[in-house]
Order: C-alpha cells, then structure tokens, then sequence
C-alpha cells in the first residue's frame, strides 16, 4: 500500500504523478532498470549497423555525421607548444636569455610535429589531421574509435618514431566479459577499476571473410590505446552512435520520400485501368485485345498505347479508370521541416546546419542559435578530442622525440614543462566580419582579452604571427615601401587645441551679402 504523504481518506499521492506509474496514462509504461554497460551490451552491436546502414543510404544521416565532424574538426585540432621554464629568481637579463632559449625550443618542436604530422598514419593514407576526422567519423557513426598507438624502429627512417592506426569499435568486441579476470566489454580493468589493456581482434570482424582471421584477439595495454567516445552515463565503458536517437524517425522518414516519390512518378505516368467484360473471343487476334490493343506477349502482357490527341471509342463491356493518387497537399513540407528538425536536435546540430534551410531565420537569430551550437562544438573538442585523443598522442611523441635524439631539451626543461600545450581547434567564420574584429580590437584595448588570446582562438600562433609581421616590416623599409599595416608609422591626424577658459568669446563672422 502506498505511503500517504498529505494525509486524508483519499488515494495516496506520488511524487511524480508520470513517472510514478500509478495514473491512468502511465500504467503501460513500463521500462527496465537497465545499467550504463548492460543496455549497451545487448544493443551496441544493431545500433552500430543500423546507423551504419543509414549513413551509407540516407542523405540526412550521411549529411549529419558529415556535418558533426566538419564542426568539431574542420581543418584540424593544432597543437601549440607553451612549454617554458620558470624565470622566478633570475635577473631580468637571464630571465630574457631563458625566454629567447625557450622560444627557440618551442618553434623547433613545431616545426618538428609538422614535420611528422605527414607520417602519423600507419597506412600511409592520412596526415594526422585527418587521421582526427576518421576517429570522429567513428565515433559518430559507430558511436566510439579506437587509435593505437605504434612504436616503430629507428631504422624505420621516420622524423619520430611514432605512428597511428585508427580502428572502429567492432575491434574490441563489447561482449567480452570475465568477472574473474576483470574483463568488462572487452576492457581490462585492475583492482582499483582503472583501464589496463583492451582485448582488439587483429582485423574488423566484418571483414573476416576476406583475411580470415577477423576473430583472433590480443591484449593491448592501455597506454597504447586512445579510445575516443561520449559517455552519457557515469560509469559507462563503451559508446553508443551519436545517430541512435534518430535511427527511427530516419528510416520512416526515408519509406516516406519513396512514397511520395512513387505517388509522383504514378501520377505523372497517367496510369489507368481497363474494366472489361471477360470475353476471350478474338483476344489472339492482331487488335482484338483491350481498346484494340495486340494479344499478350508469352509472358501474359499487353500494351495499350494511346497517343496525344486520341479519341478512342471503347467496345461494348470495356470501361476505362484513370488513376488519380491523391496529394499530400499543403502539409508535406512542414512535415519534412519538423521530421528535420528531430533528426537535428537528436545528433545535436542545428536544423538549419542539418538541412542547408535558412529561410526562415535572420542574421540575428542566426547569431543566438549558433552560440549555443558552438558551445556545444567546443564542449566536445576539448572533453572528447583533445582530452581522449589528441593529449595521450602528444605525450607519446614528445617521449619518442626525445628518445630517439630528434628533439632536446634546454638545460634545465623538464619533461612535463615540455608537455605543456594548447590545442587550437579551426576558428570559426565571421558572421558579421567588420563587428567581429572590432569586438576583438576592443576587448584587447580594454584588457578584456590579449593579442595571444584572440590569435589563438584565429587558429594560428601569436609567436608566428608577430615573426611575420616583423620580417613584413622589414622587408618593406629595405624597399623604402610604406603601408597602413604598419603600425610603427600610423599616421594620427592633430587634435583640435582646448579652447582656454579666459579666451573671449568669438563673434559670428559677418554674412555675405545676397
């Protein structure tokens, strides 16, 4: 019997009155207390090849992971370096010494990672950038991406003997478990419940067909492993599709275009119906069949052909129905608009991002509604992206660097000052280019913000930047050349003099006569 919580005679109140399950509209709902890993094991593997399935075939699913991962990393998340030794206690000419040393440093440790940046994938098919966008792809898709991580041989000729191989989810098979052992959806777990090593088959199982040997797996550890994935659950090991939301309303909604389209074509065909009296005399005859039409074919069809302008006279017992589908009318596209806009907010894009429609949205209500995208956006850069993917990567090639003696450190450096870095995602667009770059002139004479803050949310490095300009400079005052660009020698026009407080006051001079 159920507590009653206000007193009285009467049936007993629920906290929740639909949630509850005790009302009328709720007694059918009725679901199970599923886990975060138990509702993925039994769901993962049909979620990936639905959505999968729907990203190969329907338009609007390819264009949402297509659009995710132009979002999240466009051109590429980029590194830049702020490692730096600390100045405290030097003099200001030893503390000058250490931040040039350290600049240096920093500038050949890019140079170095772009270097290598064209070596990073194993299969010699990507740079690392877009070694990004397949994990993201992955992700998305699949729902996670795993990237091991390869060591390989000095003799391998390579600038650090670092590279990648990115691999679907289907690698690590998310019903392996043993309790005994602490294998959890493939995933090797110690005593304290912190990842130790991955159980990854050699090939995709879906391609064991072809090599064979899709089934054979191995433990990798941990560290040789990026797994990148969204957990919307606390505790949750693996990833589901970022599509799963909107796999239902995809596939109706695709039955639905072919239906209408089939509709149209039918129109459009002027399909009709003959109603005739069976009578099979004189049907094998040259024009005796339908309208006059020749016998069936030995497949047992017949073809009525009816040219423009025709006025057939029918037989006796032949009628003629025309078929006339009937028409959605008025209420398809906004069906199709609302239909879209589910399948947005399910992936977390903007409707008008989804479908390329920006009729009905103005510049500022564009401005309002790609803040939020964006904040979004940023949230999954640098809590899946950066944090999952690209900070163990870093760490792994600064190691390697330094083992193989193509990267040194400065006396001093150590090696987590060296970790230090900042990575910069690929700006975005201006909406309004001459308000945005005012609003940040602004803020920087304010001291809302700094010139190394705003260059880096440009996407480039204020260190870079500032060496351009100054061999811009330069080569323009060795060709005696001047530009507004150069701030050095911005002209300012003088300022009007303060009128003086006992100067008389000055008369109006006289009009000229008419």
């Amino acid at each position: 019997m159920a507590l009653d919580l206000v007193g009285g005679s009467g049936p007993a109140a629920t906290p929740y009155e639909v949630a509850g399950g005790t009302g009328r509209r709720s007694r059918s709902w009725r679901v199970g207390s599923w886990g975060p890993n138990a509702s993925l094991t039994y769901a993962l593997d049909e979620l990936r090849r639905k959505s999968r399935d729907l990203g190969r075939k329907n338009a609007f699913a390819g264009a949402a992971v297509d659009k995710l991962v132009d979002n999240v990393i466009g051109t590429g998340i980029v590194p830049r370096s702020t490692a730096a030794r600390s100045v405290a206690g030097l003099s200001e000419e030893q503390a000058k010494q250490v931040r040039r040393e350290d600049a240096a440093f920093r500038a050949g440790l890019q140079s170095l990672f772009l270097a290598w940046t064209d070596e990073a994938d194993s299969t010699g098919a990507h740079d690392f950038y877009g070694l990004q966008a397949i994990a993201v792809t992955g992700m998305v898709e699949g729902g996670e991406s795993f990237t091991r991580l390869r060591t390989r041989l000095l003799t391998d000729g390579l600038t650090v003997p670092l590279q990648l191989q990115v691999l679907e989810g289907d690698h690590c098979d998310h019903l392996k478990t043993d309790g005994t052992n602490r294998v959890r959806q493939g995933i090797q777990f110690n005593a304290i419940g912190a990842r130790t090593g991955y159980w990854m088959r050699r090939e995709h199982p879906g391609d064991g067909f072809i090599t064979g040997t899709g089934f054979e797996e191995t433990l990798v550890p941990a560290g040789d492993i990026c797994h990148l994935y969204r957990a919307r659950r606390p505790g949750q090991d693996r990833g589901e599709p970022w599509l799963a939301r909107a796999l239902r309303t995809l596939y109706d909604l695709d039955q639905y275009f072919d239906a209408e389209l089939v509709r149209k074509k039918n129109a459009a065909r002027l399909v009709a119906f003959i109603k005739r009296k069976f009578d099979a005399e004189g049907d094998d005859e040259p024009g005796g069949g339908p309208m006059g039409s020749d016998p069936a074919d030995d497949e047992g069809v017949a073809v009525v052909e009816m040219e423009p302008g025709t006025v057939q006279v029918l037989a006796d017992g032949e009628d003629v129905e025309m078929c006339e589908p009937a028409d959605v009318g008025a209420n398809f596209e906004p069906f199709v608009r609302e239909a879209k806009r589910s399948v947005a907010a399910a992936v977390g894009l903007l409707y008008e991002e989804l479908s390329g429609d920006y009729s009905q949205m103005d510049d500022r209500t564009l401005r309002a509604a790609l803040n939020g995208f964006r904040r979004s956006v940023e949230r999954w850069q640098h809590h899946l992206v950066v944090y999952q993917f690209c900070r163990p990567i870093w760490r792994r090639w600064i190691d390697l660097a330094l083992l193989s003696g193509a990267l040194k450190l400065p006396a001093g450096m150590t090696r987590q000052q060296a970790y230090a870095v900042e990575w910069v995602p690929q700006a975005w667009s201006y909406i309004h280019p001459v308000q945005d770059v005012e609003g940040k002139m602004k803020e920087v004479q304010a001291g809302f913000s700094t010139r190394t803050r705003v260059v880096a949310r440009a996407g480039y490095d204020v260190e870079q930047i500032d060496a351009e300009n100054a061999a811009d400079n330069q080569r323009a005052d060795d060709l005696k050349l001047s530009y507004t660009s150069d701030g050095r020698k911005a002209e300012k026009a003088p300022a009007a003099a303060p009128a003086q407080p006992d100067d008389p006051p000055r008369p109006n001079p006289p009009k000229e006569p008419q």
